[in-house]
Protein backbone atom coordinates (compact mmCIF):
# COMPACT_ATOMS: atom_id res chain seq x y z
CA UNK A 1 0.00 0.00 0.00
CA UNK A 2 1.07 3.42 -1.18
CA UNK A 3 2.13 5.80 1.77
CA UNK A 4 0.47 9.35 1.66
CA UNK A 5 2.76 11.09 0.28
CA UNK A 6 3.36 9.07 -2.88
CA UNK A 7 -0.45 9.30 -3.36
CA UNK A 8 -0.33 13.23 -2.96
CA UNK A 9 3.03 13.33 -5.20
CA UNK A 10 0.94 11.36 -7.82
CA UNK A 11 -2.29 13.00 -7.52
CA UNK A 12 0.19 16.44 -8.20
CA UNK A 13 1.82 14.67 -11.31
CA UNK A 14 -1.75 13.65 -12.53
CA UNK A 15 -3.05 17.41 -12.13
CA UNK A 16 0.39 18.49 -13.93
CA UNK A 17 -0.60 16.52 -17.03
CA UNK A 18 -4.51 17.59 -16.51
CA UNK A 19 -2.99 21.72 -16.37
CA UNK A 20 -0.92 20.75 -19.44
CA UNK A 21 -4.09 19.46 -21.62
CA UNK A 22 -6.04 22.37 -20.98
CA UNK A 23 -6.08 24.93 -23.53
CA UNK A 24 -5.16 28.20 -21.66
CA UNK A 25 -7.12 30.67 -23.61
CA UNK A 26 -10.09 28.40 -22.79
CA UNK A 27 -9.84 27.75 -19.62
CA UNK A 28 -7.30 30.47 -18.18
CA UNK A 29 -7.33 30.05 -14.18
CA UNK A 30 -7.89 26.74 -14.44
CA UNK A 31 -4.52 26.20 -16.20
CA UNK A 32 -2.92 28.67 -14.32
CA UNK A 33 -4.21 27.30 -10.51
CA UNK A 34 -3.07 24.03 -11.98
CA UNK A 35 0.50 25.60 -13.58
CA UNK A 36 1.13 27.34 -10.31
CA UNK A 37 0.13 24.76 -7.73
CA UNK A 38 -2.22 27.00 -6.19
CA UNK A 39 -4.47 26.68 -3.87
CA UNK A 40 -7.98 28.67 -3.40
CA UNK A 41 -5.97 30.84 -0.83
CA UNK A 42 -3.22 31.77 -3.12
CA UNK A 43 -5.60 32.57 -6.34
CA UNK A 44 -8.13 34.69 -3.08
CA UNK A 45 -4.69 36.56 -3.21
CA UNK A 46 -3.80 37.39 -6.50
CA UNK A 47 -7.76 38.94 -6.64
CA UNK A 48 -6.99 40.77 -3.57
CA UNK A 49 -3.60 42.00 -5.50
CA UNK A 50 -6.01 43.25 -8.34
CA UNK A 51 -8.82 44.46 -6.62
CA UNK A 52 -6.13 47.14 -4.46
CA UNK A 53 -4.93 48.38 -7.96
CA UNK A 54 -8.45 48.37 -9.55
CA UNK A 55 -9.35 50.73 -6.57
CA UNK A 56 -6.30 53.13 -7.10
CA UNK A 57 -7.17 53.40 -10.45
CA UNK A 58 -10.54 54.40 -10.02
CA UNK A 59 -9.51 57.11 -7.56
CA UNK A 60 -7.66 58.60 -10.70
CA UNK A 61 -3.96 57.79 -8.81
CA UNK A 62 -0.96 56.58 -10.71
CA UNK A 63 -0.73 52.82 -9.97
CA UNK A 64 2.95 52.04 -9.19
CA UNK A 65 3.68 49.14 -11.11
CA UNK A 66 6.94 48.14 -9.04
CA UNK A 67 4.44 48.22 -5.84
CA UNK A 68 2.49 45.56 -7.84
CA UNK A 69 5.38 43.64 -8.88
CA UNK A 70 6.05 43.46 -5.49
CA UNK A 71 3.19 42.34 -3.77
CA UNK A 72 3.01 39.14 -5.92
CA UNK A 73 6.40 38.62 -5.33
CA UNK A 74 5.56 38.99 -1.37
CA UNK A 75 2.70 37.38 -1.26
CA UNK A 76 2.78 34.78 -3.59
CA UNK A 77 6.44 34.42 -4.64
CA UNK A 78 5.86 35.18 -8.30
CA UNK A 79 8.82 36.84 -10.36
CA UNK A 80 7.88 39.66 -13.22
CA UNK A 81 8.17 36.94 -16.01
CA UNK A 82 5.65 34.86 -14.21
CA UNK A 83 3.70 37.58 -13.35
CA UNK A 84 3.11 38.01 -17.01
CA UNK A 85 1.25 34.74 -17.02
CA UNK A 86 -1.22 35.78 -14.70
CA UNK A 87 -2.32 38.86 -15.99
CA UNK A 88 -2.70 37.20 -19.28
CA UNK A 89 -4.72 34.61 -17.80
CA UNK A 90 -7.16 36.84 -15.34
CA UNK A 91 -7.62 39.02 -18.98
CA UNK A 92 -8.13 36.31 -20.98
CA UNK A 93 -10.90 35.23 -18.03
CA UNK A 94 -12.58 38.76 -18.37
CA UNK A 95 -11.28 39.66 -14.79
CA UNK A 96 -9.65 42.63 -14.02
CA UNK A 97 -9.84 43.43 -17.30
CA UNK A 98 -8.78 47.48 -16.87
CA UNK A 99 -6.12 46.58 -14.27
CA UNK A 100 -4.85 44.15 -16.61
CA UNK A 101 -4.49 46.36 -19.41
CA UNK A 102 -2.90 49.41 -17.93
CA UNK A 103 -0.28 47.20 -16.44
CA UNK A 104 0.60 45.74 -19.84
CA UNK A 105 0.77 49.12 -21.24
CA UNK A 106 2.85 50.86 -18.84
CA UNK A 107 5.30 47.25 -19.13
CA UNK A 108 4.91 46.75 -22.99
CA UNK A 109 6.20 43.66 -24.28
CA UNK A 110 5.21 41.03 -27.09
CA UNK A 111 3.59 39.05 -24.57
CA UNK A 112 1.08 41.69 -23.53
CA UNK A 113 0.67 42.47 -27.48
CA UNK A 114 -2.74 40.51 -27.20
CA UNK A 115 -4.06 42.86 -24.70
CA UNK A 116 -2.45 45.86 -25.96
CA UNK A 117 -2.89 44.89 -29.83
CA UNK A 118 -6.09 43.24 -29.92
CA UNK A 119 -7.13 41.82 -33.27
CA UNK A 120 -9.63 44.02 -35.12
CA UNK A 121 -12.86 41.28 -36.14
Amino acid sequence: MEDLQSQINKLKYQMGLVGESLDSREHPISTLVITMDWGDKELDRAHDIFEKFEGIIKSQKEPNWHEFENDFYEQLRIGHQTLKMVVLAFHRNYQWIHVCEVYAKAKECSEFHEITRPKKP
